[in-house]
């Protein structure tokens, strides 16, 4: 009887065991798709994401099931380069002159004696003269003669005196003298503006160049797949710094992030489907640090004030372009705190961009539209002075738990 009992128990240990693997069999009991390990590969051989001191590559990540990558980077900063700007070059100090001489890298003539030589008279040949031999005494010159002056109302020659006048006809219609020819001469063909310009002048300052960004910090360091680092760098330089510096007039020099490598399934139900953490091909970002200190949290930037409601949808859309999911707030309770990005291939090609995005400056003024609401600016057309309320939906709520890292 004991026996029998203790069988019974086994079995359905047993059986216990099995249900829960099939129900994660997917992911725990399955391999990785083969198309990963090649991303990895051809994204290194490429050069898009080169190795340095905050990108090392380490010992590769195997397991359980098909989580882990074969080249996982553990990442401590993104992007690289400096800030674009035209102070870059250190300021030279001018070259010390002593004893009135040339600064050194000035162009020094070293052929030897310095000839002057003077202008040959038409039809002659040039005559040469050393430098420290003055010129033959026998030679008169005229004595210079002094300019008349010229009379009240009469414009000034430009001819010296003495000289024949030359040849063009630049002094040709000035007031009190001849006709021009052609523009005050009585043949003068009709007048007819130029041609409009058809393309505008180019601007001023240097050419178009792509955004170069400064180093972006990753707190904590994240554990990721090549291809993901190369689509953040990617993101970083286009999106993200030009929306802080439009928005903040500074770059951001730090970005807070809550989840990276992870062997789980979605949303950290250990029954759904395996999530793309568990390949190092997604990342989840909380906070955004600015150059000035300022810190634009995602949970209550969200629905803070225009300037960061207007960056971090101006991120959120950016990032729909460059990432195949990207999740905010307002995707469902387990994304209101944290943007999530990755990579994810479907075999539909359907890309998932949740809530929908929208343009910066759109949720700006309608949040400026809000503000005067509430305080009854009459600037604003139809605005009623009405409770105010600071919570705007369920899934931005307070009063939720924070969220783990992993568990999104």
């Amino acid at each position: 009887m004991t026996r029998g009992v203790c069988w019974y128990l086994v079995g359905s240990l047993v059986l216990v065991g099995l249900i829960g693997l099939a129900g994660c069999s997917h992911y725990l009991l399955a391999e990785r798709e083969s198309w990963r390990h090649e991303a990895e590969l051809s994204c290194l051989n490429s050069g898009a994401v080169k190795e340095t001191p905050e990108r090392v590559r380490i010992t590769p990540l195997s397991g359980p099931g098909a989580c882990g990558m074969d080249y996982p980077i553990r990442v401590s900063a993104l992007g690289d380069g400096a800030l674009l700007g035209y102070d870059d070059e250190a300021v030279r100090p001018p070259g010390a002159i002593p004893g009135g001489t040339l600064p050194q890298h000035w162009p020094v003539n070293q052929s030897g004696a310095i000839q002057s030589s003077v202008l040959p008279p038409p039809g002659g040949a040039p005559q040469s003269y050393p430098a420290s031999q003055p010129y033959p005494a026998s030679q008169s010159y005229p004595p210079p003669q002094s300019q008349p002056a010229p009379r009240l109302g009469q414009p000034l020659s430009l001819n010296p005196q003495g000289l024949p006048p030359p040849e063009d006809d630049e002094d040709i219609g000035i007031p009190g003298g001849p006709p021009h020819p052609y523009y005050g001469g009585p043949n003068t063909p009709p007048y007819s503006p130029p041609p409009s310009v058809a393309e505008p002048p180019p601007p001023l300052g240097p050419p178009n160049a792509p955004l170069v960004t400064g180093s972006v910090e990753v707190k904590p360091a994240a554990t990721l797949a090549c291809p993901i680092v190369s689509a953040l760098d990617q993101w970083l330089a286009s999106a993200v710094q030009p929306a802080a510096l439009k928005w903040f007039r500074k770059p951001v020099v730090e970005i807070k992030q809550i989840s990276a490598y992870s062997c789980r399934g979605m949303n950290g139900d250990p029954n759904a489907h395996i999530s793309e953490h568990a390949f190092g091909n997604a990342l989840d970002i909380a906070e955004f640090d600015l150059a000035d200190g300022h810190k634009i949290s995602v949970q209550y930037g969200w629905h803070g004030t225009p300037e960061e409601q207007g960056f971090l949808h101006d991120v959120q859309l950016a990032a729909c372009e460059d990432f195949t999911t990207v999740l905010a707030p307002g995707a469902n309770v387990y994304h209101y705190n944290h943007i999530h990005v990755d990579l994810m291939r479907r075999s539909s090609g359907r890309h998932i961009c949740e809530p929908s995005a929208i343009p910066g400056e759109v949720v700006a003024e309608r949040a400026r539209s809000h503000y005067a609401a509430q305080h009854g600016d009459p600037g604003v057309t139809g605005s009623i002075k009405t409770r105010f309320h600071k919570r705007y939906s369920g899934e931005d709520d307070d009063s939720l738990p924070d969220a783990v890292p992993g568990d999104d």
